[in-house]
C-alpha cells in the first residue's frame, strides 16, 4: 500500500503580511457550517475512506440490465445509464480515466492509490432511474449534476462537451472530498470543480484547466455569457460577492459562472497561480479562510483591479499575461516631460510617472503598429482604424487612465472610464496617480499584435 502526502515542492507557500480583511468574514460563516458528513480520513493510508452516502443506493445490475440500463466500466469509473451506446457516451469512462492523474498532480497528491473510483448515473429518464431507487429522495434538488461521497448523478445534456465538463465538475468534487474532506467554501468548492470541469478533448488526449478559445469549443457551458449579461445589466459582482456565496447559492446557475471566473483568474495569472495551487493544503484544517487571506493580503487592490478588468472585458481567450496590471507608484513627472513607448501586445501599461490632479498635461503620439492578422496585417496608428472598433472607439486607438491608491477598484473611473488620447489630446486627470496607456484592443486578441507607439507627456503651463 502506498503512502499520501501533499507535495509542498514548489506549490508556492509564500507568506504574505497577515492583515486582516474585513471582507472575508462572510467566509467565517461557510466554514463554521457542518460537513454534509463526518469523513475524517487518515492522511498517511493511501487508501480513501469509504464515503457517507454510499448505502443511498443498492444497486441490484441484474434488475439494471433488465430494465435497459447500461454499465459502462472504468478503472476509476463505473457509470449507469439509460442512453444508447454511441462514442462520445461510451468515452466518458476513459475520460474520467485520463482526468485521475490531471486531479492528482494538480492537487499535489502523491502516492494516491489507484484504487479510488467513484459510481455515477448518467439519465435521460428520470422516472425510470426513481422507480429502480438510484434517484432517492434525499437528494437535494439539482438541475444537471450533483455528487455525495462516491456517488455522482448526471441528467443528460444537449451537447456532447457539457455532459462530459458535469461529469469532470462532479469528479473534481469526488476527489477533494475524498483526499481532502469538506471544509472548503463554497465559492472554491465550485470554482475549482468548475476550473477542472472545463476541458479540451480531442477523443485521445484530455487537458483539465483549459481557457475556451471560443463558444464553438465548448457549446452549452455559458460561464462567459454568464458573467459578460449580468456585467452589462448592471449586475456584475465583487469579489466579496463571490467570496461570500453560501451553502445554497449554486442551485442556481449564475453562480458558476462567477466562482469560475474567478478560480480562473486565480489559476491563469501567474503571479497568483502557485498561491492559488497551494491551497489544498489547507483544505483539510479550519484556518482554510485565514491562510486565503494572508497569501492573498498584499496583493489584495492588485486582484480586485484584475478581477473588474477581467469580468468587465471578458471574452473567450482573455489573456491573462498580457493584461496583467503593475500597479507601483511612478515618480513625479519632470517639468520637462517625458516619452514612453506603449507595446501594441500587452494590456494597460505602467508608464512610471506620476501625474497631478488639477494639472493639465499634453500627451502626444506617433507609431504604426498591427493590431490584427486577418486577411493580412491591419496596420494602425494612435488614432486607431476605423473599419473595426472595440468597446465603442476605433481599434488601436491610444488610450490612457491614471491610478492613484487612495481610490478604491471602480469600474466607473480609471481602467474602465480611460480617456481617449488618439494622436495628440489634452488632460486633466480627476486624481493624482500613475499614468498607464495601451492601445484599445480586445484582451483575447492582443496575441497578434505587434510593434509600438511613442507617446510624449508634457506639462502644459
Amino acid at each position: 500500500m502506498s503512502s499520501l502526502r501533499f507535495d509542498h515542492a514548489g506549490r508556492g507557500w509564500r507568506a504574505a503580511p497577515t492583515a486582516p480583511l474585513a471582507l472575508f468574514a462572510a467566509l467565517f460563516v461557510a466554514l463554521l457550517l457542518p460537513a454534509a458528513s463526518a469523513r475524517a480520513m487518515d492522511r498517511t493510508k493511501g487508501d480513501p475512506p469509504s464515503p457517507a452516502g454510499q448505502d443511498l443506493v443498492v444497486i441490484d445490475e441484474p434488475k439494471l440490465l433488465a430494465a435497459g440500463i447500461r454499465k459502462l466500466e472504468g478503472r476509476h469509473l463505473t457509470l449507469y445509464t439509460d442512453l444508447p451506446a454511441s462514442p462520445e457516451v461510451d468515452a466518458l469512462c476513459r475520460v474520467f480515466d485520463a482526468a485521475f492523474p490531471q486531479w492528482c498532480r494538480y492537487f499535489g497528491v502523491l502516492g494516491a492509490n489507484d484504487a479510488w473510483r467513484m459510481r455515477g448515473f448518467l439519465i435521460a429518464d428520470r422516472e425510470r432511474f426513481r422507480k429502480l431507487g438510484l434517484l432517492p429522495p434525499q437528494l437535494p434538488p439539482f438541475a444537471n449534476g450533483y455528487s455525495l461521497g462516491d456517488i455522482l448523478w448526471l441528467y443528460e445534456q444537449p451537447s456532447d462537451y457539457y455532459r462530459r465538463h458535469l461529469l469532470l465538475h462532479e469528479g473534481t468534487h469526488g476527489f477533494v472530498r475524498a483526499f481532502f474532506g469538506e471544509r472548503a467554501p463554497p465559492w472554491y468548492n465550485e470554482g475549482i470543480a468548475e476550473l477542472l470541469g472545463t476541458h479540451r478533448w480531442d477523443g485521445n488526449t484530455l487537458t483539465l484547466a483549459y481557457t475556451p478559445r471560443s463558444s464553438d469549443e465548448v457549446p452549452m457551458w455559458g460561464r462567459v455569457k454568464i458573467v459578460r449579461d449580468a456585467v452589462r445589466e448592471g449586475r456584475g459582482l465583487r469579489l466579496e460577492q463571490v467570496l461570500a456565496f453560501g451553502p445554497t447559492a449554486h442551485r442556481e446557475i449564475e453562480p458558476y459562472g462567477w466562482c469560475w471566473a474567478w478560480t480562473a483568474l486565480l489559476d491563469g495569472d501567474p503571479r497568483f497561480r502557485d498561491r492559488f495551487r497551494a491551497l489544498p493544503g489547507y483544505l483539510n484544517r479550519p484556518d482554510f479562510t485565514q491562510q486565503f487571506e494572508r497569501l492573498y493580503a498584499a496583493d489584495w487592490r492588485l486582484l480586485q483591479w484584475e478581477w473588474l478588468l477581467f469580468t468587465h472585458n471578458i471574452e473567450y481567450g482573455y489573456s491573462f499575461e498580457a493584461e496583467a496590471l503593475d500597479l507601483r507608484p511612478g515618480v513625479p513627472l519632470p517639468s520637462a516631460g517625458a516619452a514612453y513607448s506603449v507595446a501594441a501586445h500587452r494590456g494597460w501599461q505602467n508608464t512610471g510617472y506620476r501625474l497631478e490632479a488639477g494639472k493639465t498635461y499634453r500627451l502626444t503620439a506617433q507609431g504604426r503598429y498591427t493590431v490584427c492578422r486577418q486577411g493580412g496585417d491591419w496596420i494602425s496608428e494612435p488614432d486607431g482604424v476605423t473599419i473595426r472598433y472595440h468597446r465603442g472607439r476605433p481599434l488601436g486607438m491610444l488610450l490612457a487612465a491614471v491610478d492613484s491608491p487612495d481610490v478604491p477598484p471602480d469600474p466607473s473611473r480609471g481602467f474602465l472610464d480611460p480617456v481617449a488620447v488618439g494622436s495628440a489630446c489634452q488632460w486633466s486627470p480627476p486624481v493624482s496617480g500613475t499614468l498607464f496607456l495601451r492601445i484599445n484592443d480586445s484582451p483575447a486578441e492582443l496575441s497578434d499584435n505587434s510593434g509600438a507607439a511613442t507617446v510624449f507627456i508634457r506639462p502644459v503651463e
